[in-house]
């Protein structure tokens, strides 16, 4: 028989974190921008944490492939291309009904979905590529938002163990932006802006990387990463630790190792002459690649 005390839905988790802790989630919007692996995990536990209102964004739908990892995802979906964002929204109503779910079937470099985020108190990043972490980071910098990127890495390689890990980078205001953390590199985020120039590039033998090759991926990796991106939110929301500014996940070692950062001075992303805090008073960052000269 369930005791008395125990008929709340977060009783356990009050019993962790306090009403006033609960309180904060439930009144907290936040976005995860990518649905896939990680970002169906981080939806999910949001929707069992209890926050109040929740942005998903990620313009793919479900394939074959996705059902190794994507947390709700069912063979259906796959068949019928079912939206990611469709199926995040389903996996919390399931859990917890009364969630509203603003689901967004689009790009995050698309300006009106880019303008979407304003709103949101807390930005999660589940994101592959250079160019949305740039525009994520832009967001948390402009209107400052705190920011937590994910990211997994596994590399096989012929003679040595299986490299399985991943990173969680969070960015508050005031601190070092993701950029200072070296969490993207510019030139190539300019390059997935401009794919025309990344193919030229390729072809002319300045990149090696293999574009179209799947990579792979465990749902183990991507829990344990979606795990300390949802300690981290926890930190944020209800003061439970300080915040760790960059946290790696080896999970062959195992081994997870914490780092500590400043923000660089010179960052052209969130210094001096950055739009750090400035909100709509900047318009937003131009997303599209440059335009060709014209013809003489």
């Amino acid at each position: 028989m369930t005791p008395a005390s125990d008929t709340h839905r977060h009783d356990r988790q009050i019993r962790a974190f306090g009403h006033d802790g609960q309180r904060r989630l439930g009144a907290a919007t936040a976005a995860v921008v990518g649905a896939g692996g990680i970002g169906s995990l981080l939806v999910q536990g949001l929707a069992h944490l209890g926050i109040g209102r929740l942005i998903v964004i990620d313009p793919d739908r479900v394939e074959p492939t996705n059902l190794n990892r994507l947390a709700g995802a069912t063979a259906t979906d796959a068949q019928d291309g079912m939206p990611k964002v469709e199926v995040a929204a389903r996996a919390v109503a399931n859990i917890d009904p009364d969630i509203p779910v603003h689901a967004i079937q689009n790009s995050i470099l698309n300006t009106d979905t880019w303008m979407t985020l304003r709103c949101a108190d807390l930005l999660f990043g589940a994101v592959d590529g250079h160019a949305p972490r740039w525009a994520l980071n832009a967001l948390a910098v402009q209107y400052a938002r705190p920011y937590i990127d994910t990211g997994a890495e596994i590399t096989a390689h012929e003679s040595d163990p299986l490299d399985v890990s991943g990173h969680v980078a969070t960015v508050t205001p005031g601190g070092p932006c993701l950029l200072c953390l070296s969490g993207y590199n510019p030139a190539a985020a300019s390059m997935e802006l401009d794919p025309t120039l990344a193919v030229a590039k390729r072809n002319a033998g300045y990149l090696h990387d293999a574009p179209d090759q799947p990579t792979p991926s465990v749902i183990f990796l991507n829990q344990a990463i979606a795990g300390i991106a949802l300690g981290e939110a926890l930190n944020l929301l209800t003061g439970w630790h300080r915040t760790r500014p960059y946290t790696l996940i080896d999970l062959a070692g195992p081994a997870l190792t914490a780092i500590d950062a400043d923000p660089q001075p010179d960052c052209p992303a969130c210094g001096p002459d950055s739009p750090r805090g400035e909100g709509d008073a900047t318009p937003p960052p131009h997303f599209a690649p440059p335009s060709p000269p014209p013809h003489p």
